[in-house]
Parts: C-alpha cells; structure tokens; sequence
C-alpha cells in the first residue's frame, strides 16, 4: 500500500522532468551540419499499379553532439505515389524535426502507382529532402511498375472462397454464359480470391503470359470447364505468387492452387511448357466433392514439358481423374510431389520427381498412390485405377520416395511401372506392378548435377542415362525433353525428364 501511495508522488516528477531534457537540450545553428542517412535509395521491384507496397524504413542519425532541427520534405508532395511517415507523423512536408545529439528518427516509405497505358514496366522517382542548417541532403526514391489485368472478387456463396469470373457466370436474366475467354501476353494477369472458368466455358492462355495469384486465391476450373495453357519452349506460362520482392521469389505456399474438376471426354485441360510455383497445391484435379458418386473423369488432364516446384503441401494432387504426363519435373514439395488418390488413369512418360524439401521435416514419399479416399459424408470409396508408368525419375532426400498402398477389395489389374530409377524401401519384384523388374532401378544414383541449386539435369555419371526404352507411349511429346532436346541423338536414351548433354 506504501508503494502504490508514492505512485502519484512519480509521476509527477516524470512529468517534470519529462520535458524538461528537450528544453535543456543544445541546439546547434551551425552550417555543415550533415545527418548520417542509412539508405541513399529506397528501391521497390516491382509493383503491380493500384496495389499498395510493403513498407520499408531508413535511418536518419546526428551525429553530433548538439541537437539540430531538421527540414524534411517529399519533393513531389502529395500528387506523389510515395507515402512517408516521418517517426510517427504522416505528411508530406516537416518542419523543424528535433533530432538530439547522437540520437535518429525513422522513416517509413510506401508506394502506390496509378495505372497507366504502358505495357512494359516503367519506373517512377522521388526524393525525400533534408535540410539541416543550409546543409541539403536528399534520398532518391525509385519504384518499377507493372500494369496487369486484375481479377477481383465479387461473387460469394456460402461454403466456397470469395471468387469472380474469368468465363461464364450468369447474364442479367439469370441465363448461364458460355464463352471462350483468351489470355494474350500484353500484360500479366493478377488474380484475387479465386478467378473461375465456368461450365461449358473455356479460357486459352497464350504463350509468354504471366499469372500472378494473391495469398489465398487459386484459378478453379468448374466441371465441365476448360483451359488450355499452351506455352512453348521460348515463351513458357507462370503461375506464381504476386509478390515480386526478390526474396519472395522461391517461397513455398504464397496463393492456393489451381483446381479442376471433371468433364467430359475429349475435353482436356492442356499445359505445355508451362511453369507453377510457390503455391500450396500447384495442380489439383478431381471430382467435385459434393458429388461423391461421380465415376472417374473422362476428361483428361494433359501435361508437356511442364514445371511444378516450391509448394507446400502437393505438386500435384488427383483423385478419381485421368492424367497425360510427359516431360514433367516436380520439384520440393511439403508433402508429396504426386499424389495420385481413389480411381484414376494414369500416363507418365519421361518424368522426373525429385523431392529435396528442405524447410522442415517431411515423413511423406515424393510420389503416393492409392485407390481409396473419405468423401464428403465420410464414406471409404474404393475405386479402380490403371496406369503405365516409364521412363521415369522418383528420388529425394528421405529413404522412401516412392510408394504403393491399394485397398484389397479393388487391386489394380492394369498398372506397370518400368524402365524406372526409384528411390524405394518396398520391393519391385514378384509383383504384378513390375512385370519387368529388370528395368526398375532401385536406389541408384540419378546424379542429379546440383540438388542445392536444384538443377536436375543428370550428370555424365547417372544411372538414368541409358536406361529409357524409345518405345514412346505418347509419341507426340516424348521425342524430345523438357529442354527441347532431341532424344536418342547420342543414340542413348536416358530417364527422367532431361536427356542428358555433355
């Protein structure tokens, strides 16, 4: 009780003495008084117009042993599309900024860029003034920009994230559109909450363009809906996060996924040359779940020379859905490169999935496959699978990368893999999956030419080389590499996705 009456008696003298140390505090007039400024540009690279940037700070410090006051301006006032805060205060211009001897303040800077009519990046300057007794000193602010298409969402229903319409939706007299909607590489695309291709609508990507997906958001192609991403080897299609700072650049899990659902046949969702990274699932395609007793899809996913790595759970996650994969590489991923669930149809040539995560511990094998799941109601679905598998790549850092696990009341009957190098614990032979174990290697080398900077060319000494058969099961891919590398011209042909060159 003693203390808490002496609590008044302190804070009085606090107060006192409070402004008292600015009052005594020297403050000097004299000329060429410079301040120790710890950044002399703030850069930011790159941001899309209208999407405001991170913040980023410097110091300005006295070195001096009495205080100055310091004039601080930005030069472009407020028609700027630079914002600072001047240890605390927001403005455009301060006046007589008190800064003691040996002492600093912070600045915050942050960047928004109107849109313009360019269609190739551009860079706007400004500069942060100081003056201090006569002495000017200045800090350049520079920012590139990138005008984009945005998608935004404005659609909500319950149960399902935020979205809007990229084709399709409905016109004003409730009647359903179908349309064909195309992506050119004027300007890259960014999309918001989640960007959806309608049934009975289809969007082309063109070759050379650019996706960039905010936290959270994923493109989903409805059933019945199509895409067709067709890069080529010189201009590939990105998916990838929208944040541009460097450091971002490889950072798994940054937007959600790409998401298809069934439709019919002859009604493939293509991606040739086509890059997906730093997403939480790059490719997921299934059945939609609430229609738990749909058949497996008829409509096949169709993959050339197509890269997925840095994601966090899953490159690519299917249930009851039918693939086409050739020249695929499937790089770090938090769970599963492939995981291939319930029924499925399955064509994989000249693969490779090499699983180096590294972020934390993963427990789980580069490539999964079974035939069962829990559907929406929580019922064990069994379904058939079939597939051929050849040519391929499946290894990482854990001991087993590769594995089978089939519910016994539907064991696949039409499921090969050979002319494969696995890293494995279980075995290859005697089982009506390996029909030629002669031609599954198990843990072997792929000589991988850089695993830490996750080049997974094979070197001139890998086990891969040589061992692929040229008997082609899709002849209109295979040929040639994801590099664009005539196979056999050194008449070898090697596993996995890259052909190897000297």
């Amino acid at each position: 009780m003693k203390n808490l009456a002496l609590l008044p008696f302190l804070l009085l003298v606090i107060s006192l003495l409070a402004p008292g140390c600015r009052k005594d505090a020297k403050f000097t007039d004299e000329a060429g008084i410079e301040l120790d400024i710890s950044k002399d540009t703030v850069m930011f690279d790159t941001l899309f117009t209208t999407v405001g940037s991170v913040t980023k700070r410097f110091v300005a410090r006295n070195p001096n042993q009495n205080a100055v006051r310091v004039n601080i301006a930005l030069e472009g006032g407020s028609p700027s599309p630079f914002r600072i805060n001047v240890d605390g205060a927001t403005g455009t211009s301060f006046t007589g900024v008190e800064i003691l001897g040996g002492d600093s303040i912070f600045i915050f800077v942050e960047a928004t860029l109107d849109h313009t009519s360019a269609t190739n990046p551009f860079v706007i300057e400004d500069h942060i003034r100081f003056s201090t007794n006569g002495t000017e000193q200045e800090v350049l602010l520079v920012a590139w920009g990138r005008n984009a298409h945005f998608y935004r969402p404005n659609q909500a229903i319950q149960g399902l994230p935020p979205f809007s319409y990229i084709a399709g939706g409905y016109d004003e007299n409730g009647n359903q559109i179908c349309e064909t909607v195309t992506w050119g590489g004027d300007l890259p695309y960014v999309i918001y909450g989640y960007g959806v291709v309608d049934s009975c609508c289809t969007l082309i990507i063109e070759p050379g363009v650019d996706v960039y997906v905010h936290n959270g958001g994923g493109l989903w192609v409805y059933r019945h809906g199509q895409i067709k991403a067709n890069g080529d080897i010189g201009q590939p299609i990105t998916f990838q996060g929208d944040r541009l700072e460097p450091y971002y650049a490889e950072v798994p899990g940054q937007w959600d996924r790409i998401w298809l659902n069934e439709g019919p046949e002859g009604h493939s969702n293509e991606f040739t040359h086509v890059l997906i990274k730093n997403a939480l699932v790059g490719i997921q395609c299934e059945n939609v779940p609430w229609l738990p007793d749909e058949a497996t899809s008829a409509q096949k996913l169709v993959l050339n020379s197509v890269r997925i790595r840095n994601c966090s759970a899953a490159g690519i996650l299917s249930r009851n859905y039918a693939i086409e994969a050739s020249n695929l590489l499937v790089g770090d991923c938090g769970q599963y490169g492939v995981a291939l669930t319930g029924g499925g149809n399955y064509t994989f040539e000249h693969f490779t999935i090499a699983n180096y995560w590294n972020y934390e511990i993963r427990q789980t094998p580069a490539f999964y496959m079974n035939n069962v799941y829990a559907d929406i109601n929580s019922t064990l679905q069994v379904r058939e699978v079939a597939g051929r598998f050849q040519n391929g790549i499946v290894h990482g850092a854990n001991a087993n990368e590769f594995q089978l696990e089939f519910n016994n009341l539907s064991l696949p009957t039409a499921l090969t893999f050979d002319h494969s190098l696995l890293r494995t614990e279980m075995s290859t032979s005697n089982s009506p999956y390996f029909p030629n174990p002669g031609t599954v290697y198990r843990n072997q080398s792929p000589a991988f030419v850089d695993v830490a900077g996750r080049n997974m060319h094979i070197g001139q000494g890998s086990y891969a080389r040589g061992r692929a058969t040229p008997s082609f099961i899709l002849p209109l891919f295979s040929p040639w590499d994801l590099d664009g590398v005539a196979r056999g011209d050194n008449g070898a042909y090697d596993l996995g996705c890259y052909q190897y060159v000297p």
